[in-house]
């Protein structure tokens, strides 16, 4: 029995005696400690040099620093006195949350160097452009956006240099061109920027590649009922424009026609009467030679 409690009191002297040597040896450790800002300057940021957390070397007992990571340590930075431009802080000992029972012995960074900067908005006009392939026959004719101004903020350094923004659009329309093409584009801005909207509607306007050509074509001249048409000429000559890819060949003229007007109550005599003209899809009249043409009309 006497030989129990005396394993008994050994095991806890020699228990007490660890916790004793353990508790006053002294050890180095890094600790890291965000960085919390207060009492931010209203319409101001910082634009550069702000860090999420700080390093801290310190020396105390070994028991109590192996229980600093539990503690949710945090360096609370005041920046309510921070002005626009660069300016250094220094990370002040005094502030970081440990007491006399640590030595601190380093902090990294043990400064920091901030560029601050106003916050403005203004509005700027938004420029749509394309950036796609299309079928060499056709041709862009307009790109808008909508709305064309927006709204922009941001550092006022970034800001004041802004006066325009732009939009692209990159489609591809090697075979079939259509139209017009619309979508959603996101705008060209700086990261630090923020827009209102952050992106608008663009909307694209295609359209055939136009050319002049003028062509020979036969006057159609059907008389009246009751009467003889004798016209001056057979052949009339008309500019069109149409399509460049249109022209490439002569079938486009299978469907162009020149046909003369006559009154619809007819007397005989000589007039100078005009002619209608019809064109392939896509074309239009640009001038006839010539406008008008001499007809005699006679009886039967």
């Amino acid at each position: 029995m006497k030989n129990w409690q005396t394993i008994l009191l050994s095991i806890a002297l020699a228990v007490f005696t660890w916790f004793l040597v353990t508790g006053r040896e002294v050890v180095e450790t890094w600790v890291d400690m965000p960085v919390v800002m207060t009492n931010p300057p209203e319409g101001l940021i910082i634009e550069d040099g702000l860090v999420d957390k700080i390093q801290v070397r310190l020396r105390g007992p070994k028991g109590l620093v192996g229980n600093l990571s539990s503690q949710n340590l945090t360096y609370t930075f005041d920046v309510g006195k921070l002005r626009i431009g660069e300016q250094t802080m220094e990370i002040e000992t005094s502030r970081i949350p440990l007491s006399s029972t640590y030595e601190i012995i380093e902090v990294k960074p043990n400064r920091l160097k901030l560029l601050v900067d106003r916050r403005v908005s203004k509005k700027i006009a938004v420029e749509a452009a394309w950036a796609g392939d299309i079928n060499s026959d056709y041709t862009l004719h307009e790109i808008v956006a909508s709305p064309d101004v927006v709204d922009i903020r941001g550092p006022e350094t970034l800001v004041r240099k802004i006066t325009k923004t732009r939009v692209v659009m990159k489609e591809d329309f090697p075979d079939e061109v259509p139209r017009s093409w619309s979508k959603d584009v996101a705008l060209e801005l700086p990261e630090e920027v923020e827009a209102s909207p952050a992106q608008v509607h663009v909307e694209a306007f295609f359209g055939p590649k136009m050319r002049d050509v003028w062509v020979k074509i036969p006057l159609e001249a059907v008389s009246p009922a009751g009467y003889k048409a004798t016209v001056a000429q057979d052949y009339v000559r008309l500019q069109i424009e149409g399509p460049e890819f249109l022209f490439r060949d002569n079938e486009y003229r299978k469907d162009v026609k020149a046909t003369l007007v006559f009154d619809p109550a007819p007397k005989p005599g000589k007039f100078d009467l005009e002619y209608d003209v019809s064109l392939p899809e896509g074309c239009r009249l640009v001038k006839k030679n010539p406008e008008t043409v001499a007809t005699t009309l006679k009886k039967n």
